[in-house]
């Protein structure tokens, strides 16, 4: 993933099937064939598919063969039972943690999710406003290293040349995603999946800023 959140976890609850084989630690092919969770879907076509974070975690658990770890209970310097707080949750079932540091609770602020009274609606909500915000910061903002590394690969071919998702080179799923949003670089289906990217071709517009960049 990308630097979307600063802290963990910063997966959406509901993914496309790419993020979906990445949170999983899967291929998206491996993916394809493994996973049984189906997606739901927000439209009708292949591309308003989200596979929702909770049922992923149920079925990766399934796989889990451990038994289960005895939790110790903590002792204190005289050798007395500290108990466990319990965890409270707030109105939407979700977790209330109030030390700062914590990853979760990060989490909640970059969002400006409050937990005590706010439900999963109001998550997607607040983690679709966060993605528009990182996507409308994109552009016109400073091509990273990683995106200046992808644009040379891709240069070397050059512009509205197709290249097959097999050799594409120095172009993961966050410097991808940044350069689609610049319009740097578009993608093409697969053949007979409409679900998958075959096909990645450089822009005249990226090719431009590789130029650029270059000189």
């Amino acid at each position: 993933m990308s630097k979307k959140f600063d802290g963990l976890p910063h997966w959406p609850a509901a993914l496309n099937k790419g993020m979906a084989a990445a949170y999983c630690g899967l291929s998206y092919d491996l993916f394809s064939k493994v996973c049984p969770v189906k997606p739901i879907e927000f439209t009708d076509s292949v591309k308003g598919q989200r596979y929702l974070r909770q049922r992923l975690d149920e079925w990766l658990l399934s796989l889990d063969t451990n038994e289960p770890i005895a939790v110790q209970p903590r002792k204190s310097t005289f050798g007395e039972q500290i108990a466990t707080p319990e965890i409270e949750n707030g109105v939407g079932g979700f977790p209330i943690i109030n030390d700062p540091s914590h990853p979760l609770k990060k989490y909640y602020d970059q969002l400006g999710f409050d937990p005590w009274t706010m439900n999963e609606n109001d998550l997607q909500r607040l983690t679709a406003a966060n993605r528009a915000a990182w996507e409308a910061s994109i552009p016109g903002s400073r091509l990273g290293k990683r995106e200046i590394k992808a644009l040379n690969f891709f240069a070397t071919m050059g512009p509205n040349i197709r290249v097959h998702w097999r050799d594409l080179k120095d172009c993961g799923p966050d410097t991808e995603e940044r350069l689609k949003i610049r319009g740097f670089v578009k993608t093409f289906s697969q053949d007979g999946y409409p679900d998958r990217i075959g096909y990645y071709m450089l822009t005249e517009e990226g090719f431009a800023a590789w130029r650029q960049e270059a000189t």
